[in-house]
């Protein structure tokens, strides 16, 4: 089935919001969208809370593949403005960009995304899921005269990623209270039982807690999606590929190589290739196995020698759980 596509600059005003309808084969009405049922069921709705700040509320399930590819923007050249999203399931949204071009989930028990605009970022929305979730665009002006000189922290922390030439990315996890807020909102939207007033000073006081928040770390954690730490799974990745002849070389030995707690390590490898390491290991490792047979005139017993197993029939256990055959299979067929 095709999948949907919208790449955009901004989704903060009602031209966007028309053009993201088109998509669905439909058109927005004060600015909500209905989907249609040839597509998933649900909706999106965006409110203007003030002035340079704009909810968006996702709320549907999509029968097709979804992407949003944001390009780098700014209404303003010296000025960014901000994206923080909030996601009531992280399951079904996976996201890359320039930094980590390999599509990631978030990792568990974070479920917020902050970027400023000048990222350019690729979110993919599986078939047969759907988006549950709120987000905010916040300019950096607005900001600045919402946080007086009792928040000059906050401020010089805003202003630190509003000067900076790097845009700014950070994934984080909300607070129950914050979540509380969230569903709050989530909830009020869809049913109307709430008064415009009520979200909008929900939606202030989620904006001020994620500020105060973030503002306790240093304006370059959140650069060049350094949180991330994708460079160095990477390198984690590669030690793994060097080790495929040898022995799983544990976690404690390769958090040490790429200069990460073990904890680190384990957690922001997953996100990226959503396996522990000791599984990645083993599926590159029963990949390589089984091309070696494919490619070699070399016997079941002769692989597990080269990728140093002790007793064949661990190897032929570990190959057969993996591919759901044997390797003696294999070689049969290939013969």
């Amino acid at each position: 089935m095709d999948k949907l596509n919208y790449t955009f600059q901004e989704i903060d005003s009602n031209e966007s919001i028309s053009s993201l309808a088109g998509i669905f084969d439909t058109i927005a009405e004060n600015g909500r969208i209905e989907i249609p049922p040839d597509y998933g069921s649900g909706y999106i709705k965006k409110i203007k809370m003030d002035q340079d700040v704009v909810m968006r509320v996702w709320d549907f399930n999509i029968k097709r593949p979804l992407s949003f590819h944001k390009l780098a923007h700014r209404f303003i050249e010296s000025e960014k403005y901000f994206h923080i999203g909030y996601l009531l399931n992280t399951e079904s949204l996976g996201l890359t960009n320039d930094a980590f071009p390999k599509l990631m989930h978030l990792p568990h028990g974070m479920n917020i995304v902050f970027f400023s605009s000048d990222a350019e970022m690729n979110f993919e929305v599986e078939r047969g899921t759907g988006l549950h979730a709120i987000d905010v665009s916040v300019s950096y002006s607005w900001l600045m005269n919402a946080f007086d000189e009792h928040d000059q922290k906050i401020r010089d922390f805003i202003k630190g990623l509003n000067e900076k030439p790097y845009p700014a990315m950070l994934l984080e996890s909300s607070s129950p209270s914050e979540y509380r807020i969230i569903s709050d909102i989530y909830t009020a939207v869809g049913s109307d039982l709430r008064s415009h007033l009520h979200i909008k000073a929900e939606v202030f006081l989620l904006i001020a807690e994620f500020f105060r928040k973030i503002s306790s770390r240093s304006a370059q954690e959140v650069l060049e999606s350094k949180v991330l730490y994708y460079d160095k799974i990477m390198m984690a990745e590669s030690i793994l590929k060097e080790n495929l002849n040898s022995i799983f070389p544990g976690v404690d030995t390769i958090a040490k190589k790429v200069a990460l707690s073990e904890s680190t390590l384990k957690r922001y490898f997953k996100t990226v290739f959503n396996k522990s390491l000791n599984e990645y290991y083993l599926e590159i490792k029963m990949e390589y196995a089984k091309r070696l047979m494919l490619e070699k005139a070399i016997t079941v017993n002769e692989v597990a020698a080269i990728l140093n197993y002790e007793k064949v029939s661990s190897f032929i256990e570990t190959f057969k759980k993996h591919h759901g055959y044997s390797p003696g299979h294999l070689k049969r067929k290939s013969a």
